[in-house]
């Protein structure tokens, strides 16, 4: 595939050849030469060209190419001071085709800038030269470099090179091999120190792209660029932020030669996303006094091609879908800009509505063959975004919305991509356990922090696990074959041992929603995806694989005092159960310590609480002799408003047929109540069934 950064001798002279063509074939383009990236001006208004590589300015931090598509891409450079950077550029096979593009520099963005190269040819092989020269102009200056005085001694020094692929078009079926993770240097106490071998086997795999996933820096982890806290002054944070971006480049002295990212860099290109700690650790954009200033350092360190009318230190879109040939589309979102601090359960967004509606929507209408969904965080696996029922922060709710939109609409063929958790997990997901699979998952990384043990995945998704691995660095790739028949998934560890691998077919995935009359959960193989509610949040239940009426049961044995808590259905009940009204919801609850019923009132939740379409309905056992014992006690609730429900969101105080139906059309919640006595309690529920 690409080559990678010429190492011998030979290598060297035979790109300075490639340079020197590709130059020279720009300059009899007249519409390429004298002319800046946005400037009008005319040939003739061009200073003297410089005749020395001597005034050539450093670039300092190597080269990138990102955010690549069929006909454009980004490249990014940094100089040492003030100063036009210029790009020549031509397809490896033939530099008839080159151009050239330049753009200015100064202190406002650090000295980086980014140029748009538009007009390339789908599915082809490039290499690009990037130089600059003083802005003796201005920023923009138009100063041409003198080929005839560039000595080839002086080129490699003076000039930095790379390579990159263009996508294929839509209609193209082409393969496509792409490799992904993150998390590197600085985290924890004591951080693991570069060089990182992951970015060197990765470069060494040649893969067409590089997903970049999230904690590119830890700014919040002490390395010698610096930490930030809570406390940093923001005039300081920029600085710092940007300190940690030149470091990951190229780190100091002290502490290692290299970190293998340059060289990852020049050979392939990159979609680079963004997770806390390029601002500091769990942050919630909107209310993150650090997050301008550690968003406008991201931009500036990375070739983003996704809002290019923001200007540095505003607002800018992250989320973007690329199009790799007939068979590939990739989703890059962001979980940190958007996202609602940790408050009420059900009030929560992870992306943000303008965000989310896009993602539903672009998900939808791609018609390519695997819908690639680049997410930081796992859906599928507890982190702070997605689902973390350990510390109750969850964002479960637009979980199931997006679960239930790829159900509804059908969407084949998902697979999500994600890092963030540092560890390797691979696995599937059959949220309404219809038998069939509504998407893969895998994740991947650390490339340099510390990794832990590998956890369960998230329960109430109905995971099937193939892979899962902890407490080492390692790297994923992912390969769709020509025909676009199958993907196939690898893991790999950071000297590009494999790990895993994992063929999955097109039609292995098929998420069609299949009519049943009744849900169960007998809870005698696990707990079935259940989750406790309590506080706005959600946690695991314990498990027996005893004692049950009969066989396994699930409980809680957490001492609330008077607090009422609730065992939470999982996806398979959730979403347009309309049909089920009219049915019956039924199951068994016991108490160790029976008592006189907690007295909840209504706005606790009742008995047994519905939820959806902005509707909330509670049922209530009015009956004194209707409460748990420390036997099993059976119940039984009709779903009809023909029995009085409450609703808790309208001015009648009881539920309508109309009202009912619409909730159960967008069911999003159900929980029964656990909690059946002021003071310490435990309860049990067992052989849960909703039937029509």
């Amino acid at each position: 595939m690409r080559d990678t950064h010429a190492a011998t001798e030979d290598a060297a002279a035979d790109d300075r050849r490639t340079f020197l063509r590709a130059i020279g074939a720009a300059a009899t383009v007249p519409a390429l030469v004298g002319t800046a990236v946005g400037d009008a001006s005319s040939e003739s208004d061009a200073p003297e060209p410089i005749r020395s590589s001597d005034e050539i300015v450093p670039i300092t931090h190597g080269v990138a190419v990102g955010d690549v598509t069929a006909t454009t891409a980004v490249v990014w450079a940094r100089a040492e001071r003030e100063a036009t950077i210029h790009v020549a550029y031509a397809p490896i096979e033939s530099a008839d085709n080159a151009g050239y593009e330049r753009v200015g520099v100064d202190g406002e963005t650090d000295y980086t800038g980014r140029v748009r190269l538009t007009e390339l040819a789908s599915g082809t092989e490039y290499r690009y030269f990037v130089w600059a020269m003083p802005a003796a102009a201005g920023p923009m200056s138009k100063r041409p470099l003198d080929i005839d005085e560039l000595t080839a001694d002086a080129m490699p020094d003076a000039i930095e090179h790379g390579t990159f692929l263009t996508a294929p078009s839509a209609t193209e079926e082409r393969s496509v091999t792409f490799a992904w993770s993150g998390d590197t240097w600085g985290y924890g106490d004591d951080p693991i120190d570069p060089p990182f071998p992951g970015l060197r086997s990765i470069a060494e795999r040649e893969p067409d792209f590089f997903l970049y996933h999230g904690d590119t820096i830890y700014a919040d982890a002490q390395t010698p660029a610096g930490k930030i806290t809570e406390n940093t002054p923001l005039d300081e944070a920029l600085e710092i932020y940007r300190d940690k971006y030149k470091e990951m480049r190229d780190p100091p002295a002290s502490v290692a030669e290299r970190t293998n990212l340059r060289e990852l860099l020049e050979s392939t290109s990159v979609y680079t996303v963004w997770d806390d700690h390029e601002v500091i650790n769990n942050f919630a954009g909107p209310i993150e006094p650090l997050m301008p200033e550690g968003r406008r350092a991201f931009r500036e360190y990375w070739p983003l091609d996704r809002d290019e009318d923001a200007a540095p230190g505003d607002s800018n879109r992250f989320y973007d879908s690329f199009r790799w040939g007939k068979h590939v589309e990739l989703f890059l979102i962001d979980t940190r800009q958007y996202r609602d601090p940790n408050v009420e359960f059900d009030s929560k967004t992870l992306l943000g509505r303008e965000q989310r509606e896009w993602l539903k929507d672009a998900l939808t209408d791609s018609d390519a063959t695997w819908k690639v969904l680049a997410s930081p965080a796992p859906l599928g696996y507890p982190s702070d975004s997605w689902a973390t029922p350990a510390d109750r922060t969850g964002y479960e709710t637009e979980l199931l919305d997006l679960v239930e939109h790829v159900q509804t609409e059908e969407i084949a063929n998902l697979v999500v991509v994600a890092g963030d958790v540092h560890k390797s997990v691979v696995g599937a997901f059959d949220p309404d356990d219809d038998g069939e699979f509504e998407f893969v998952e895998a994740v991947a990384g650390p490339l340099g922090a510390p990794s832990g043990p590998a956890d369960e995945q998230y329960a109430p998704l109905n995971p099937t696990t193939f892979f899962a691995k902890g407490e080492y660095a390692n790297f994923g790739t992912v390969e769709v074959a020509e025909s676009g028949e199958a993907i196939t998934i690898g893991i790999y560890d950071e000297f590009g041992d494999e790990q895993f691998t994992k063929e999955v077919q097109a039609t292995d995935i098929d998420p069609g929603p299949t009519p049943t009359d009744s849900i169960e959960s007998s809870f005698d193989d696990g707990t079935d995806g259940w989750l406790v509610s309590q506080n706005g949040g959600s946690d695991q239940p314990a498990y027996y694989e005893t004692g049950g009426n009969p066989g396994g049961h699930i409980g809680d044995e957490e001492n609330q005092g008077g607090i009422a808590w609730y065992y939470q259905a999982p996806f398979s009940y959730l979403g347009d159960r309309e049909s089920f009204y009219g049915g019956t919801l039924s199951f068994d609850l016991r108490q160790e310590q029976p008592d006189q019923q907690f007295d909840a009132e209504p706005i606790e939740g009742g008995d047994v609480l519905l939820a959806g379409d902005g509707t909330q309905l509670v049922y209530e056992f009015r009956d004194p002799e209707r409460v748990p014992g420390e036997e099993w006690t059976s119940f039984e609730v009709p779903m009809t408003a023909s029995v009085p429900w409450i609703d808790l969101t309208s001015q009648e105080p009881l539920a309508t047929e109309e009202r009912f139906r619409d909730v159960l059309a967008d069911l999003t919640v159900l929980r029964i109540r656990g909690e059946y006595r002021s003071g310490d309690d435990a309860s049990y529920l067992d052989n849960v069934v909703l039937s029509k």
